[in-house]
Protein backbone atom coordinates (compact mmCIF):
# COMPACT_ATOMS: atom_id res chain seq x y z
CA UNK A 1 0.00 0.00 0.00
CA UNK A 2 1.12 3.56 -1.17
CA UNK A 3 1.62 5.91 2.31
CA UNK A 4 -0.57 8.74 2.78
CA UNK A 5 1.88 11.34 1.83
CA UNK A 6 2.36 10.24 -1.96
CA UNK A 7 -1.58 9.58 -2.76
CA UNK A 8 -1.53 13.22 -1.27
CA UNK A 9 0.89 14.49 -3.82
CA UNK A 10 -0.36 13.03 -7.11
CA UNK A 11 -3.66 14.12 -6.11
CA UNK A 12 -2.35 18.02 -5.69
CA UNK A 13 -0.49 17.18 -9.34
CA UNK A 14 -3.66 15.85 -10.94
CA UNK A 15 -5.79 18.51 -9.40
CA UNK A 16 -3.85 21.60 -10.86
CA UNK A 17 -3.84 19.32 -13.88
CA UNK A 18 -7.29 19.25 -14.30
CA UNK A 19 -7.75 22.74 -13.32
CA UNK A 20 -5.60 24.07 -15.83
CA UNK A 21 -6.62 22.06 -19.10
CA UNK A 22 -10.52 22.40 -17.75
CA UNK A 23 -10.37 25.74 -17.71
CA UNK A 24 -8.51 26.35 -20.67
CA UNK A 25 -11.18 23.95 -22.53
CA UNK A 26 -13.87 25.48 -21.00
CA UNK A 27 -12.74 29.13 -22.20
CA UNK A 28 -11.55 27.69 -25.91
CA UNK A 29 -14.54 25.88 -27.16
CA UNK A 30 -17.33 26.94 -24.11
CA UNK A 31 -17.38 30.74 -23.09
CA UNK A 32 -15.23 32.13 -26.27
CA UNK A 33 -17.25 31.02 -28.79
CA UNK A 34 -20.25 31.96 -26.74
CA UNK A 35 -19.11 35.33 -26.48
CA UNK A 36 -19.95 35.88 -30.27
CA UNK A 37 -23.78 35.38 -29.77
CA UNK A 38 -23.74 38.84 -27.21
CA UNK A 39 -23.21 42.36 -27.79
CA UNK A 40 -20.04 43.50 -28.47
CA UNK A 41 -20.35 45.61 -25.76
CA UNK A 42 -21.29 42.96 -22.96
CA UNK A 43 -18.82 40.34 -24.58
CA UNK A 44 -16.10 42.55 -23.94
CA UNK A 45 -17.24 43.36 -20.47
CA UNK A 46 -17.92 39.63 -19.68
CA UNK A 47 -14.82 38.82 -21.30
CA UNK A 48 -12.46 41.33 -19.15
CA UNK A 49 -14.03 40.02 -15.58
CA UNK A 50 -13.70 36.52 -16.61
CA UNK A 51 -10.31 36.90 -18.21
CA UNK A 52 -9.01 38.17 -14.72
CA UNK A 53 -10.45 34.95 -13.04
CA UNK A 54 -9.46 32.91 -15.77
CA UNK A 55 -5.80 34.40 -15.61
CA UNK A 56 -5.44 33.99 -12.00
CA UNK A 57 -6.59 30.24 -11.77
CA UNK A 58 -4.67 29.33 -14.53
CA UNK A 59 -1.30 30.90 -12.79
CA UNK A 60 -2.08 28.80 -9.96
CA UNK A 61 -2.25 26.28 -11.80
CA UNK A 62 0.88 26.81 -13.68
CA UNK A 63 2.84 27.17 -10.02
CA UNK A 64 1.11 24.41 -8.32
CA UNK A 65 2.20 21.88 -10.99
CA UNK A 66 5.86 21.84 -11.27
CA UNK A 67 5.88 22.56 -7.43
CA UNK A 68 3.60 19.18 -6.90
CA UNK A 69 6.22 17.68 -9.67
CA UNK A 70 9.14 18.40 -7.92
CA UNK A 71 7.88 17.00 -4.51
CA UNK A 72 6.33 14.23 -5.85
CA UNK A 73 9.73 13.48 -7.70
CA UNK A 74 11.22 14.08 -4.68
CA UNK A 75 9.59 11.47 -2.72
CA UNK A 76 9.52 9.11 -5.24
CA UNK A 77 13.75 9.05 -5.00
CA UNK A 78 13.90 10.30 -8.68
CA UNK A 79 14.74 13.77 -8.18
CA UNK A 80 18.52 12.73 -8.35
CA UNK A 81 18.06 10.85 -11.41
CA UNK A 82 17.22 14.11 -13.54
CA UNK A 83 21.31 14.74 -13.67
CA UNK A 84 21.57 11.34 -15.02
CA UNK A 85 21.71 11.48 -18.67
CA UNK A 86 21.19 7.71 -18.79
CA UNK A 87 17.85 8.18 -16.84
CA UNK A 88 17.02 11.48 -19.36
CA UNK A 89 17.12 9.09 -22.04
CA UNK A 90 15.27 6.49 -21.21
CA UNK A 91 11.62 6.12 -21.61
CA UNK A 92 10.71 7.52 -18.34
CA UNK A 93 13.22 10.21 -18.73
CA UNK A 94 12.28 11.47 -22.20
CA UNK A 95 8.45 11.31 -21.34
CA UNK A 96 9.12 13.77 -18.22
CA UNK A 97 11.46 15.51 -20.17
CA UNK A 98 8.85 16.13 -22.65
CA UNK A 99 6.52 17.05 -20.02
CA UNK A 100 8.79 19.88 -18.61
CA UNK A 101 9.44 20.90 -21.92
CA UNK A 102 5.67 21.93 -22.81
CA UNK A 103 5.06 22.97 -19.26
CA UNK A 104 7.67 25.86 -19.99
CA UNK A 105 5.79 26.07 -23.60
CA UNK A 106 2.56 27.14 -21.04
CA UNK A 107 4.30 29.48 -19.24
CA UNK A 108 5.37 31.27 -22.25
CA UNK A 109 1.99 31.53 -23.79
CA UNK A 110 0.44 32.24 -20.13
CA UNK A 111 2.73 35.25 -19.76
CA UNK A 112 2.01 36.48 -23.62
CA UNK A 113 -1.66 36.03 -23.05
CA UNK A 114 -1.78 37.55 -19.74
CA UNK A 115 0.84 40.51 -19.87
CA UNK A 116 0.86 41.35 -23.66
CA UNK A 117 -2.10 40.89 -25.55
CA UNK A 118 -4.79 40.31 -22.50
CA UNK A 119 -4.20 44.49 -21.74
CA UNK A 120 -4.43 45.41 -25.63
CA UNK A 121 -7.40 43.47 -25.80
CA UNK A 122 -8.71 45.17 -22.81
CA UNK A 123 -8.46 48.78 -23.94
CA UNK A 124 -9.79 51.81 -22.09
CA UNK A 125 -10.17 54.84 -24.43
CA UNK A 126 -10.45 58.78 -23.17
CA UNK A 127 -14.21 60.47 -23.29
CA UNK A 128 -12.05 62.18 -25.83
CA UNK A 129 -11.20 60.30 -28.45
CA UNK A 130 -11.74 60.73 -32.32
CA UNK A 131 -13.25 58.22 -34.33
CA UNK A 132 -9.80 56.91 -35.54
CA UNK A 133 -8.59 56.25 -32.35
CA UNK A 134 -11.65 54.14 -31.76
CA UNK A 135 -11.63 52.20 -34.97
CA UNK A 136 -7.67 51.67 -34.73
CA UNK A 137 -8.21 50.39 -31.20
CA UNK A 138 -11.10 47.99 -32.20
CA UNK A 139 -8.63 46.85 -35.26
CA UNK A 140 -5.84 46.58 -33.51
CA UNK A 141 -8.20 44.73 -30.66
CA UNK A 142 -9.55 42.37 -32.93
CA UNK A 143 -6.39 40.95 -34.20
CA UNK A 144 -4.74 40.84 -30.62
CA UNK A 145 -8.06 38.94 -29.89
CA UNK A 146 -7.53 36.39 -32.75
CA UNK A 147 -3.74 35.84 -30.93
CA UNK A 148 -5.61 34.82 -27.90
CA UNK A 149 -7.60 32.20 -29.39
CA UNK A 150 -4.64 30.78 -31.18
CA UNK A 151 -2.64 30.62 -27.99
CA UNK A 152 -5.67 29.12 -25.76
CA UNK A 153 -6.34 26.35 -28.22
CA UNK A 154 -2.17 25.70 -28.48
CA UNK A 155 -2.74 25.91 -24.26
CA UNK A 156 -5.78 23.12 -24.75
CA UNK A 157 -3.57 21.04 -27.20
CA UNK A 158 -0.13 21.12 -24.97
CA UNK A 159 -2.59 20.70 -21.14
CA UNK A 160 -4.21 17.60 -23.19
CA UNK A 161 -0.57 16.40 -24.80
CA UNK A 162 0.62 16.31 -21.30
CA UNK A 163 -1.84 14.67 -19.51
CA UNK A 164 -1.39 12.28 -21.68
CA UNK A 165 2.49 11.80 -21.08
CA UNK A 166 1.39 11.75 -17.54
CA UNK A 167 -0.30 8.67 -18.32
CA UNK A 168 2.56 7.01 -20.05
CA UNK A 169 4.87 7.97 -17.13
CA UNK A 170 2.90 6.16 -14.65
CA UNK A 171 3.61 3.26 -16.34
CA UNK A 172 7.28 3.47 -16.68
CA UNK A 173 7.33 6.11 -19.20
CA UNK A 174 7.56 5.95 -23.23
CA UNK A 175 8.42 2.47 -24.72
CA UNK A 176 8.31 0.81 -21.24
Amino acid sequence: MKSLDLQILVSFHLFFAAVFVGSNVFLDFLLTPRLDLIPPGQAARLGDKLGTDFAWLNWAALIGSPLSGILLLWRLGDLPSLLDPSFLFGGYGLGLLSMITLWFTLIITAAILTFYLRPRVVVKLPYDATRQQVEGSRTDAMDYAKWMKRLARYNVIASTIIILIGGFLRFGGFGA
